[in-house]
């Protein structure tokens, strides 16, 4: 049997870890099944609101990470799609929100580079939030179907019956519809129920999201707005709210001089309309 690459053991490793510790997953044996979140009319076009090619620059904490996102305005709402590259994964994911940015349904599929699997062992995990609680199913890279429902965590607690304000994901471009939904000016702050699925575990917690001094970035050749979250990352936005770059080091791609790093396989299309 041919032997599993090493950023995959890592992978399932940590998944075994991590599951092992926390309690805020509760196994359910079904869920909803509320169809993907297309608009009553069924018009498909999208308006294009924002589009980013971020990338790690010189001083970037984490070398080699890719992000390309498109931020779309719908017939009903809004639609997030991006792709996030590193070594050891890529991450594609789907957000869809109403009018008001708040965020009804999430997508996301990883896989590992370099595996010899067609699908590239992907895990694909959906979150349905129509239905009041954080729910999830999720089709590990074994073809292990489940569903869960996820609890808040955190110190603090939202009133019940809070609806998720926000989602963090994989790369910093689907943060720009929490900003625009936040609508800040400098030195306010405002908190959110959030779903973050960054992780292999996902966290659901209110975080708080600041607008600091608006600083001037000699990286980015002009003054940025600032914004922190959950006190400790930051991200730099330009004048239309829309993520540019962060703290850590990324920063668009065309202000970088370094060559791009080359694409990891795409295995497939991401098919966020089939069920996982």
């Amino acid at each position: 049997m041919r032997a599993l690459p090493r950023a995959l053991w890592r992978w399932l490793l940590a998944a075994a870890i991590l599951a092992g510790c926390e309690r805020r997953h509760v196994p359910v044996d079904s869920v909803p099944e509320l169809g993907y979140p297309e608009c009553a009319d069924s018009v498909p076009a999208t308006i294009g609101v924002a589009s980013g090619h971020l990338r790690s620059g010189p001083y970037s904490t984490e070398l080699g990470v890719s992000e390309r996102f498109e931020f779309s305005r719908t017939a009903c709402g809004y639609l997030f799609r991006s792709r996030q590259e590193w070594s050891l994964d890529a991450s594609d994911i789907e957000v869809w929100y109403d009018s008001a940015l708040t965020p009804v349904w999430a997508w996301k599929r990883m896989t590992v580079p370099g595996t010899p699997r067609p699908d590239g062992y992907a895990d694909i995990r959906r979150y349905e939030l129509r239905a009041g609680p954080v729910l999830i199913t999720h089709r590990d890279a074994q073809g292990i179907l489940t569903h869960e429902r996820l609890l808040e965590g955190g110190r603090r607690r939202s009133a019940p019956g809070t609806p998720v304000g926000a989602v963090i994901g994989p790369g910093r471009g689907v943060l720009t519809a929490w900003i625009r939904r936040a609508h800040l000016s400098v030195r306010e702050k405002t908190e959110a129920l959030v779903l973050d699925f960054r992780a292999l575990v996902e966290t659901l917690e209110v975080v708080t999201l600041k607008r600091d001094e608006d600083e001037y970035e000699p990286t980015l050749g002009g003054t940025v707005r600032v914004y922190t979250f959950g006190g400790k990352e930051t991200v730099f936005a330009n004048a239309e709210d829309v993520v540019i770059g962060d703290l850590a080091g990324m920063r668009p791609s065309a202000s970088l001089s370094s060559p791009e790093p080359p694409p990891l396989p795409a295995y497939s299309e991401p098919d966020p309309r089939r069920p996982p």
